[in-house]
């Protein structure tokens, strides 16, 4: 009773509460309903602007148009063709967005794209082309508003820089957007859901950009008008460009009203009913809660044990059949537990009992170094010292063990392993190594060059029975240190390419570890990849009966220099 007593006053007192302050709430709520419509609808229009932007600077990082601006930087013009593919390109980003009219793009002095006699400062004008150009601009997008030859569409441009002149200013992009923004972010109607809602865009100088059709015509003229409105303007970021939501109080306010009314006499029929219905609902789940406990208490013992009663409550019945399950598992994991750690341990054991001894290892080769020396044979004792350090290079860890090594330490263990395979190969092997000064004492994960080129004799040069040539050549550009083990070999079809392409980007870490492959082109480019990111790793290009070229590329200030 003293429990039905004090839901009721909760109630009662939650409802008198409610209703005294629900006045006051209904302008809180419907500006906080008109500020989310407000977020949406702007939060939409910067989702698109920013699809523009991104789809931009897609085209602007093109290695086709990189080129083609570059060339047109050089003095070099493009003929119709060159025009047409850049035609094709841009047109080919432009069904991505259902925004985008169309695309140009301007070389410094004249346009590529489309073929007419103007430079950008004619097309946009040289306000903005200034604009585009600022310092800390350059490069991002850029938007005018209106476009100068045909006002109904807005007009945005981009400065492109060119990577290979250290993204010197090479040219620009205009970008012609259809006006009717705000039925593209107003798709499903959100803000047109409210009878009387109007939604205009406006720019810098407060002229209307768009609007949804016939807006324009309803906006209230004077200050009276207006505030029959609740009016939420928010700012376009990257512009300079206004959002303003009007919507009529009238029709927010409705629906808050019924909602009040329906709470009240909500309320008071859940107080009675409540009063009615608590103390056979407490009885009804209380007494089966009391069993389960008692079952439950019985675990003290030390045992585990399931509940075989069923209880004519649904909950508590529910409540049992988790419990039950609950046991199960925990019996089952403490099963389990004991098993892995007892595998374990036997594992550890045999891992201990098969483990070889580096010192022996060493100490066997250098008997055998020193027996060849006594008897006169010193290539192959010069072979055996090669094999020596190629095994302690690859077993002990240097520099603290962080597992990495110079460039110049890397390629003396390709040396290595290329004077090894020439006392099979003879003269059919040939391994040509040029390295750069200035990217020798770079530092590297160890053992990423070496594997890469035993692939290349195993599967390019083995299988040629007059042997072939491989070369391995390092450089540093800029702030990348370039790998390229090349081959004269057997090569791949195009369809073998492709397979191992895809490998090399779908590839995870746990399929790396447990393929049973070793350390090979995978393993280099995924371990690569997650210790640099995925801008880094290999590149592959072959042809059947050509000859394969692997790319290695790693940053050159990830680690220290001598």
């Amino acid at each position: 009773m003293g429990f039905i007593v004090a839901m009721t006053i909760v109630l009662l007192v939650a409802v008198g509460s409610l209703y005294a302050l629900l006045s006051g709430v209904q302008k809180r709520n419907a500006a906080q309903f008109a500020e989310e419509i407000a977020d949406q609808m702007s939060g939409r229009l910067e989702s698109l602007l920013s699809e523009i932007n991104v789809l931009t600077l897609q085209l602007a990082m093109d290695e086709r148009i990189q080129e083609r601006l570059l060339e047109e930087r050089n003095g070099r013009e493009a003929t119709y063709e060159e025009r047409m593919k850049i035609r094709r390109i841009l047109y080919d980003k432009i069904v991505y967005s259902e925004t985008i009219q169309d695309m140009e793009l301007f070389s410094l002095g004249s346009s590529i794209y489309p073929i007419v006699d103007k430079t950008v400062e004619d097309r946009a004008g040289s306000r903005i082309v200034a604009k585009a150009d600022e310092s800390d601009r350059a490069g991002a997008l850029v938007w005018l508003a209106r476009d100068p030859e045909n006002s109904e569409y807005l007009l945005a441009i981009r400065q492109v820089k060119l990577e290979k002149l250290d993204y010197a200013k090479g040219g620009y992009l205009v970008v012609r957007v259809k006006p009717s923004l705000i039925e593209f972010i107003d798709k499903d109607r959100d803000a047109a859901k409210l009878k009387g809602s109007i939604m205009v865009l406006f720019d810098e100088e407060d002229q209307i950009l768009s609007a949804e059709s016939g807006a324009a015509q309803e906006l209230p003229d004077d200050e009276a008008k207006r505030r029959d409105y609740i009016v939420v303007s928010k700012n376009v970021k990257e512009t300079d460009w206004r959002l303003e939501i009007m919507l009529p109080k009238k029709v927010v306010t409705e629906d808050i009203r019924l909602i009040r009314k329906v709470m009240l006499w909500a309320s008071l029929a859940c107080a009675a009913l409540f009063a009615l219905l608590s103390y056979s609902l407490s009885l009804l789940i209380t007494r089966p809660i009391q069993k389960l406990t008692r079952v439950m208490q019985q675990g003290k013992e030390g045992t585990l044990r399931e509940n075989p009663e069923l209880y004519f409550n649904r909950e508590v019945n529910q409540l049992n059949t988790k419990y039950n399950q609950m046991v199960r598992q925990m019996n089952h994991l403490i099963r389990s537990v004991y098993e892995t750690e007892l595998m374990k341990s036997k594992s550890e054991i045999t891992a201990l009992h098969s483990q070889i001894n580096p010192h022996f290892l060493f100490n066997t080769l250098d008997s055998i170094y020193w027996a060849h020396i006594r008897k006169g044979e010193k290539e192959l004792s010069g072979s055996i010292v090669r094999l020596a350090e190629l095994f302690r290079y690859t077993i002990h860890s240097r520099h603290g063990g962080d597992g990495s090594v110079t460039v110049a330490e890397e390629i003396e263990q390709v040396k290595r392993y290329a004077d090894l395979m020439k006392l099979r190969w003879q003269d059919r092997l040939h391994v040509d190594i040029a390295v750069d000064p200035a990217a020798a004492a770079c530092r590297i994960p160890k053992l990423t060059v070496q594997p890469l080129v035993e692939n290349a004799i195993v599967h390019g040069i083995e299988p040629l029975g007059q042997g072939g040539l491989v070369t391995v050549t390092a450089s540093l550009q800029g702030e990348t240190v370039t790998v390229v083990i090349a081959d004269n070999g057997v090569g791949m079809s195009a369809e073998r390419l492709e397979e191992i392409r895809g490998r090399l980007r779908k590839e995870t870490k746990t399929e790396l570890m447990m393929n049973g492959r070793g350390i090979g082109i995978f393993n280099v480019h995924k371990l690569v990849q997650l210790q640099y990111g995925k801008p880094y790793g290999l590149r592959i290009e072959s042809r059947e009966a050509g000859g394969t070229t692997v790319t290695l590329t790693l940053p050159a200030n990830e680690g220290e220099k001598p």
